[in-house]
């Protein structure tokens, strides 16, 4: 009798146990779930913060100010780098 007892106190012993185990690595892995989540919003934030800046700098006013000021001078290349110069001739001047 005391054998049944002492093996049904280890087998709830165990089970116990194995659920406070179970529940510590669930943690763990909702822990770096929400890490990752972080993360991952920390580097979208960063990217829309960087298309934004870019997007700001490549604006036509930032481009063309300097052009218009004269700070920039417009080339004509010695060969062309399209060869239809009918259908697009603005695109065959650079900046140098």
């Amino acid at each position: 009798m005391i054998f049944r007892f002492g093996a049904a106190l280890c087998l709830v012993v165990l089970v116990a146990l194995s659920g406070t185990a179970l529940e510590k690595q669930n943690l763990q892995l909702k822990r770096a779930l929400t890490h990752q989540q972080y993360r991952l919003d920390a580097l979208l934030d960063s990217h829309v913060r960087l298309r934004l800046d870019a997007q700001r700098l490549g604006t036509p006013e930032k481009l063309l100010g300097p052009l218009e000021r004269g700070e920039l001078s417009l080339q004509r290349p010695a060969k062309p780098r399209r060869s239809d110069q009918r259908r697009a001739p603005l695109l065959n001047w650079s900046s140098h």
